[in-house]
């Protein structure tokens, strides 16, 4: 049998035009501004009216992907639009082909989702500058707390793996000694972009505070974290020069994954006991939380 693939683009319809359940769910999702709760709620009540095994929102423009994934042979997928805004994608999946009234209806109700998606996507956007770090433009610590609760509560609703990545410039106080503190901010600049290069849309680059940036891993089990990790180390160990002159820069890391029923606080914990060995044992290094690993080649 071949797959059935469904491509489409929706934009809201009159009010007029749709269905009782449709809505009653516009209404519903009118009552929070947050993305994973909002496609949450909507996914719940699809649900209820078209069998469906699966569904995924990504906007790939803002790094945001929210799965209730269950991978299957036919997929009907939709560009969310307002106007000329575009929203992001919308994917559903099953085992079997969709018919033609539950594609309608699937429709339907993806323009129940279409202005309050446009409304949280909107705050996400007013947050996100306000919590971003004007220096290097990663997240700050504020985006951090609040994001790190809401990854660990996700990963703990869906059975889902969750990593966390703690990384500090080495021998940063002697660039800021040598250079002075304008060059240091330089470097900053020039880490913070490589780090950002290198990392996943769905991972999150944060600026802790002075020299240490933390990336947190969604979906990422403690492996690929560790690979991930590497990753990081060599693509910044291989700067050559910032702001012009020639520098090498190195970072340590350390890794960590949240275990079943553990507090983000806790995992936080536990990437930096591991992040403090990376530098004890010599520094430009990964460390992990679980399996003590030496650097290895870049």
């Amino acid at each position: 049998m071949s797959p059935q693939l469904v491509h489409g683009c929706v934009a809201p319809e009159p009010p007029t035009q749709l269905e009782n359940p449709v809505l009653e769910l516009t209404a519903t999702l009118q009552t929070t501004l947050d993305i994973h709760a909002l496609i949450d709620t909507f996914a719940r009540e699809l649900r209820r009216h078209v069998d469906v095994d699966g569904l995924v929102y990504e906007n790939a423009a803002l790094g945001i992907r929210v799965d209730f994934e269950d991978d299957a042979l036919h997929r009907a997928s939709y560009d969310v639009v307002v106007g000329r805004e575009q929203l992001g994608e919308l994917r559903v999946m099953r085992g079997q082909p969709f018919a033609a009234r539950e594609l309608e209806r699937i429709e339907n109700f993806l323009c129940a989702l279409v202005y309050p998606l446009r409304n949280a996507l909107t705050y996400r956007l007013a947050v996100e500058r306000a919590f971003r770090d004007p220096l290097t433009g990663a997240l700050n610590r504020g985006a951090l707390d609040e994001a790190l609760q809401r990854e660990a509560e996700v990963a703990r609703r869906q059975g889902t793996p969750l990593a966390l990545l703690m990384i500090d410039i080495d021998h940063f106080k002697a660039i800021n000694d040598t250079h002075g503190h304008r060059y240091g901010d330089d470097v900053l600049r020039a880490v913070a972009h490589t780090l950002n290069d290198t990392i996943r849309r769905s991972d999150a680059l944060y600026r802790y505070g002075g020299e240490e940036f933390v990336v947190v891993a969604s979906h990422t089990q403690p492996v690929g974290a560790q690979q991930l990790a590497e990753r990081l180390r060599c693509n910044v160990g291989a700067i050559a020069t910032v702001a012009g002159r020639p520098l090498r820069v190195t970072v340590s890391v350390g890794v960590a994954g949240l275990e079943p029923g553990e507090s983000p606080e806790s995992l936080f914990q536990r990437a930096d006991r591991a992040l403090y060995r990376a530098k004890a044992n010599g520094r430009n290094r990964v460390e992990s939380d679980e399996v003590a690993a030496a650097a290895a080649a870049c």
